[in-house]
């Protein structure tokens, strides 16, 4: 968004604004401007900026709805996880202070190295790509990442940006959700984090609201909250000639260590960090490897000199592929209890194609047996799309 501020404070002075307001326009303005980020100054020229009703955000930021439509998918470790996923009016502001604000040049060189997630040039493949070779391999996994940010830190993460005290509010608010007290039973209304000392009116609630992971906010927003956490990370892990990434929740440390005692004390400094920045660890998920041993990274295998697809995901492709060009798509569905043929087929094709980006001679094989099997594939999938 193209904005200048010469030209708005002569506007403001040739519509009659006083010389008091202008200079105070100026003051909250200039630091936006230096640093290219977006000039904001109300919540209602945050709604003239997205095209959005004002009302309606208003009634956001007060917390009087709950604008998101929450639906569960199952993870592959178990259990479920909740997507929050935004009404069309707080998606497209979430969308605009996430291509404007959060992606700018600016919160860009912020980041922290350590981070490889949700980010220009980072990615899962990029994140395995730095633990190639070690000798040792230790994963640590945050509970409930994104619900572990409160509200009262992304306040600060704008209000650090240069923005005024209230417009910080306003965006913290319509980037984080507030659960209902009969289903938040997580304990956290007791900490300073998480709890206001008493119930303001305009505030709505005595309870502060936590990123919802859906929101297309939440990812840049976490690593901005996470920054602190990996430099801190990273001094220690240099401290032990240590490799440090975090791919969203899941963080790696490789290297060389001299023995399994060894790198349970890594384990036990790093937990200790980590949990003196308000997150806490998914124990059933650390774990330890060392040469001959299983090392997967962000889903891949960083075992040898380059990365590849854990051989488990590589038995279930050819599996897969193997079974329906042998008994039809029918027939296969039918044997592992697969109703949605077509689904099923995407499903694979999928997996094949990611494989392409890994793995590409084995893909390319397997690639060649599926649309031999199934020529008119593509074809159909062009006519659903």
């Amino acid at each position: 968004m193209e904005f200048s501020l010469h030209n708005y404070l002569r506007q403001l002075s040739t519509d009659g604004a006083t010389f008091d307001y202008i200079e105070a326009i100026k003051r909250n303005a200039q630091p936006l401007v230096e640093r290219g980020l977006p000039v904001i100054l109300s919540l209602g020229h945050l709604a003239h900026a997205t095209g959005t009703s004002h009302h309606i955000l208003m009634s956001i930021a007060k917390r009087q709805v709950d604008p998101y439509r929450v639906f569960a998918i199952s993870k592959r470790s178990g259990g479920k996880r909740f997507i929050c996923a935004p009404e069309p009016q707080l998606l497209k502001v979430q969308r605009w202070i996430h291509d404007h604000v959060l992606c700018s040049s600016h919160v860009l060189k912020n980041l922290s190295s350590a981070g490889t997630a949700y980010m220009p040039g980072g990615g899962h493949i990029k994140n395995a790509k730095r633990h190639l070779g070690a000798e040792w391999l230790v994963k640590l996994d945050i509970t409930r990442f994104f619900e572990s940010v409160s509200e009262r830190q992304v306040y600060h993460v704008f209000r650090g940006l240069g923005y005024r005290a209230l417009v910080a509010f306003f965006f913290a608010r319509l980037c984080t959700r507030v659960l209902p007290a009969n289903v938040d039973k997580r304990g956290w209304k007791k900490s300073d984090r998480w709890a206001t000392e008493k119930y303001w009116k305009f505030l709505s609630t005595d309870v502060l609201g936590h990123l919802p992971q859906g929101a297309p906010t939440s990812p840049m927003l976490a690593n901005l909250v996470c920054a602190g956490l990996d430099k801190e990370l990273q001094k220690l892990a240099q401290a032990k000639e240590l490799i440090y990434s975090r791919y969203a929740d899941d963080m790696t440390f490789s290297g060389q260590m001299s023995s399994r005692l060894d790198a349970a004390l890594v384990i036990k400094k790093m937990s200790r960090e980590i949990s003196n920045h308000g997150f806490s660890i998914n124990h059933q998920k650390t774990s330890i490897s060392k040469n001959g041993g299983r090392k997967i990274v962000t889903g891949l295998s960083v075992a040898d000199d380059v990365v590849r697809l854990p051989r488990i995901f590589k038995n279930n492709l050819k599996k897969d592929v193997y079974y329906l060009c042998t008994y039809g798509v029918e027939e296969h569905c039918a044997r592992i209890g697969q109703k949605n043929r077509f689904s099923y087929l995407m499903h694979v094709a999928g997996r094949i194609q990611y494989a392409k980006i890994i793995e590409p001679k084995l893909a390319a094989r397997l690639d060649a047996q599926f649309k031999n099997k199934f020529p008119d594939f593509e074809n159909l999938v062009a006519q659903v799309g």
